[in-house]
């Protein structure tokens, strides 16, 4: 059986894999590492070169699924194969690092903003790659006075390549959560409990750590207002004060990714 034959066949395995029940899916004597590495080769097959974009092949539904997945996780994720190639980068990174001044997306490759920034990152990457080995990465912009976000990485080494033409292994680049992604829970939050426009803004400025008066002067009203509203979202979160209100967001799992996809729509005052 060629090539090609091979990885059509453990695509069709994949999918149907997916199906399974826990029961099923469990380790068995029959079916260990190689059963295992079937679906991971069938994965690699289907993603390498061609990206989880790709509409047709029998992997193509595994693929969708794990670009959809990344894209609903509000931490900025960029999945790379082991020549460089970016495979996916989920909408949180892609936010990210249209913000940072050290590093940036040029079509699929992802790349330093000054010698020393795509020094350090050559080095972590073939580390990952080559040698398996995790490294956490911080860049801050070298003008201290730039507007510009620092970008700091955690670089994950995968057991599989995703390339046709490179051993070694994938990687997984996870960024920081930002503050957009902050905003996109608050925005989850508010609509889950019906909040108004007004008491988003509040529970938002509170997140952030503002006090009553800077809230106010955010937002242009009186500090017994902001009081006002203050109340009113500790009758609708259940909540005994300030702290226990920020605590409940900040506990809010990173998956808010429907936001994207319409308007949020809140009632006004």
């Amino acid at each position: 059986m060629n090539r090609s034959a091979k990885r059509h066949e453990a695509g069709a395995d994949t999918l149907h894999f997916i199906g399974r029940t826990a029961e099923e899916t469990a380790p068995s004597p029959q079916m260990s590492l190689g059963a295992a590495r079937i679906e991971l080769e069938a994965l690699e097959a289907e993603l390498a070169y061609r990206g989880p974009e790709r509409r047709n092949g029998p992997g193509a539904g595994l693929a969708k699924l794990l670009a959809a997945v990344l894209d609903e996780v509000d931490y900025g994720l960029l999945l790379m194969a082991a020549d460089g190639h970016v495979v996916h980068a989920n909408h949180a990174a892609r936010v990210e690092l249209a913000g940072a001044k050290t590093l940036q997306l040029n079509g699929k490759r992802l790349v330093g903003r000054s010698a020393s920034d795509q020094r350090a990152l050559d080095e972590a990457l073939a580390g990952a790659r080559d040698g398996g080995k995790r490294r956490m990465l911080a860049f801050a912009p070298s003008d201290a006075l730039s507007e510009g976000k620092s970008c700091d990485l955690s670089i994950v080494p995968l057991p599989a390549a995703l390339s046709a033409h490179h051993s070694g292994h994938a990687v997984l680049i996870a960024l920081p959560r930002s503050r957009i992604a902050e905003t996109l829970s608050v925005d989850a939050y508010a609509r889950e409990l019906g909040l108004s426009r007004r008491e988003q803004q509040v529970l938002a400025g509170l997140c952030e750590g503002l006090r009553v008066k800077e809230i106010a002067a955010r937002l242009e009203i009186g500090d017994e207002t902001v009081r006002s509203h203050v109340k009113r979202l500790k009758a609708k979160t259940g909540c005994a004060g300030i702290v226990d209100i920020v605590n409940q967001v900040s506990r809010l799992p990173p998956m808010v990714g429907a936001l994207r996809q319409a308007p949020l729509e809140l009632p006004r005052d």
